[in-house]
């Protein structure tokens, strides 16, 4: 590319160096995100007593044996409440999946929940549902 520019000259060093701020600009351009980390929504239905079933509802875009959701876990007042492990053989079924438990409270209780994707990391909104004993949830 630079084979004309034996001697250093003022020319072929403007060359060289515009020929360098096009990579440089080329590579600084907005680009749309590729990475896919998991986002979660919570959800709880209300049974008997202070009891409730919650559903953790996920979506991760690309569900293969290279790229899945391999942990979830669902948190009651920021303490580990459930987890659901997933690998590479044992992965969720499809980019949408939904993951169930049953919780108990006696108090108003904050849930939030967290997917991991093996290859991009968590989540960074958890999810949030307030929960409280004697009502339908929030």
């Amino acid at each position: 590319m630079f084979e004309n520019c034996h001697k250093i000259s003022r020319r072929c060093f403007v060359r060289q160096l515009a020929t360098v701020g096009v990579f440089f600009a080329i590579g600084g351009l907005p680009r749309p995100a590729f990475a896919n980390v998991p986002t979660v929504a919570i959800d709880a239905t209300k049974l008997e007593g202070n009891e409730f079933e919650v559903t953790v509802n996920i979506f991760h875009k690309g569900n293969n044996i290279f790229h899945y959701v391999d942990r979830v876990v669902l948190f009651a007042d920021g303490e580990e409440v459930k987890v659901w492990k997933y690998s590479r053989r044992r992965r969720p079924e499809s980019e949408k999946f939904s993951v169930k438990t049953k919780v108990s409270v006696t108090q108003e209780t904050v849930l939030s929940s967290v997917a991991n994707c093996n290859l991009h990391g968590e989540n960074k909104d958890k999810g949030r549902l307030v929960l409280s004993p004697g009502s339908a949830s929030k």
